[in-house]
């Protein structure tokens, strides 16, 4: 039996790459429907498949009507809008609404909050699972959509889509707050606030892990357990802000991943622990002990390795971990009591 052909669903080249096709129809044809073929000798591109996926690029991104295979080619609305723009804020703007007309480009950029993708090992994972790409598609896909969002000049923020159908080129400035990752389902009010690194610092993690532990395993094993979960915005900032020590205080749970002893996590967890509010503590296998009681307090620890096995093992046990901790917050056994109790002792 042969090798099952695998479906894209994505263009197969940049978008810069497919505007030479509207251009050519402006610029050497009046923008007037053409003949795929005169087209081709125009843009001196080479014959066969890499030609179909480069008009199939152009029609997907919404510039264009037809392929190589149709009869012509001409301008969709969008196209025309752009070939013919008035200024470079137009043209900036018809830009960002043809790359966000593909639907998993825009998925994508709203799942990450920008264009930094982590690495492939953790990005395949989201790819398949979040918006069920094919693993054959990942390395292409990643090429493509980091490609665009260099020439758009996308960085970190949310694309602003104006109410007319247009796309603002620009990305809305991220300021210091929190961000809310899931809602709780039902009738729960109850919010969970995550602290964690947003930076790898160890060499053995990988860029990404930080971001891959919040969206594979801790977010939907708070959502599973009721809370609405949240954590800072920081954009790749360390710097704690008034409203971050807010939502330390306010959140009915806090969850600490304490994966390399992340200073900033340290300071965040003393404000909650002083509060003697209810903690869950966490942390990847094979990171050291922190405190000196370090055996006295019930800390969670998940695998590194992220694999989409390992995760399907561990995030069972964390929902688990989180809801036992929650449940028993009225426990006379709370941190900073065991922290007392041990002062004095």
């Amino acid at each position: 039996m042969g090798k099952m052909r695998v479906k894209w669903t994505l263009p197969r080249v940049t978008l810069e790459q497919a505007l030479k096709i509207p251009t050519a129809i402006k610029d050497l044809n009046g923008g007037n429907p053409w003949e795929p073929e005169e087209i081709r000798k125009a843009i001196s591109a080479r014959t066969g498949n890499s030609y179909f996926y480069l008009t199939a690029a152009s029609r997907d991104y919404g510039f264009t009507i037809g392929t190589r295979d149709t009869d012509k080619i001409s301008l969709a609305d969008l196209g025309r809008d752009l070939v013919f723009a008035g200024n470079p804020t137009a043209e900036a703007e018809l830009k960002m609404r043809a790359f966000l007309n593909i639907e998993v480009f825009k998925r994508v950029l709203e799942y990450y909050k920008g264009s930094n993708l982590p690495e492939m090992k953790y990005l395949g994972n989201t790819l398949q699972k979040e918006f069920q790409l094919a693993p054959e598609t990942h390395e292409e896909f990643s090429r493509i959509f980091r490609e665009n969002c260099k020439y758009l000049g996308i960085t970190s923020g949310t694309v602003v889509v104006a109410a007319e159908g247009t796309a603002d080129s620009s990305l809305a400035t991220t300021t210091p707050g929190t961000v809310t990752l899931a809602e709780a389902g039902g009738t729960s009010k109850l919010t969970a606030f995550v602290i964690m690194p947003f930076l790898e610092r160890d060499p053995k993690h990988a860029s990404g892990f930080f971001p891959e532990v919040l969206r594979s395993l801790i977010t939907p094993a708070a959502k599973d357990s009721s809370f609405t979960v949240r954590t800072a915005n920081r954009q790749g900032s360390d710097l704690i802000q008034s409203t971050i020590v807010n939502d330390l205080l306010e959140a009915d749970l806090v969850i600490a991943d304490l994966t390399e002893h992340n200073p900033n996590v340290m300071f965040e967890l003393c404000v909650r622990m002083a509060a003697d509010k209810p903690v869950v503590l966490i942390k990847a296998l094979g990171t050291g002990p922190l405190f000196d009681i370090d055996n006295m307090l019930r800390v969670f620890e998940y695998s590194p390795n992220l694999w989409q096995t390992t995760i399907e093992k561990d995030l069972p046990l964390l929902r688990d971990f989180i809801k036992g901790a929650w449940e028993n917050r009225e426990s006379d056994k709370t941190y900073l009591k065991i922290l007392r109790t041990k002062t004095k002792a």
